[in-house]
């Protein structure tokens, strides 16, 4: 089981608060965990679409680290945002990518330093949906293989597919800034389709949309962006998962 399936056992559902080192110095970082942790997130996750700084990953952690006692999961962008100092990452395939360099090329560069520094990994199937009119940074940035907001199959499709190959949970994202989250549907038949962990995140930004998806069958929420923008938000949503 990963950490996750242990959370999962401790509490019906879970919310993780994301962190881009790009976007603030490291001991605002911290500060913003602390608040976070304060308003009862589970965990820290660390990362972000243009993250090229190993350094930064590292001084990020430590000053979020040093502010609280969640665990830290790195969510990288590529081999260079692995960081020796965190307790677990998403050891992540983004599963409707077209190009093989993020679904074999920057793991492989990755797994030695995993190995080597003691990283706890939780396989992750990662699942771009989009749901904007504008594309998010991930899109512009990544070729993928479009998954609309009502391509529902294969949304389904690649979920199982994950939970074949033995992943240890599946990450659905609308992406940095989304529009709109993925829908109450596509949820609802990801879950009905396989047993192992739904992490949702994207366009998520009230506490009765974070309760609409868990609802569906999600079983952890992340919220990045508003994070960054507008951080009050996030204790209504934390309260309506804590409170499932």
């Amino acid at each position: 089981m990963s950490m996750i399936d242990d959370l999962l056992q401790q509490n019906k559902k879970l919310h993780f608060s994301l962190i881009d080192p790009d976007k603030q110095a490291p001991k605002d970082a911290g500060e913003i965990a602390k608040i976070c942790e304060n308003y009862g997130t589970n965990a820290i996750m660390l990362g972000g679409t243009t993250v090229r700084s190993r350094k930064l990953v590292y001084d990020t952690v430590a000053a979020i680290k040093g502010n609280v006692d969640l665990p830290t999961i790195l969510f990288p962008n590529s081999a260079l945002a692995i960081s020796e100092n965190a307790d677990y990452i998403l050891f992540m395939v983004l599963l409707n990518s077209l190009e093989s360099k993020y679904r074999v090329e920057e793991q492989a560069k990755g797994a030695p330093l995993i190995k080597k520094w003691g990283i706890k990994s939780i396989s992750t199937g990662y699942v771009v949906v989009s749901t904007s009119k504008n594309p998010t940074t991930i899109e512009r940035r990544v070729k993928l293989d479009k998954i609309d907001i009502d391509d529902i199959e294969k949304a389904v499709d690649h979920a199982v597919y994950a939970e074949k190959e033995g992943m240890s949970c599946v990450y659905f994202d609308a992406g940095s800034g989304a529009e709109k989250p993925i829908s109450n549907e596509m949820v609802q038949a990801i879950r009905e389709h396989i047993e192992i962990p739904i992490i949702i995140g994207g366009g998520i930004r009230d506490g009765d949309t974070a309760k609409e998806k868990i609802d569906a069958g999600a079983d952890v929420i992340v919220n990045g962006t508003i994070i960054e923008d507008e951080r009050e938000l996030i204790r209504g949503i934390i309260e309506k998962i804590r409170n499932y």
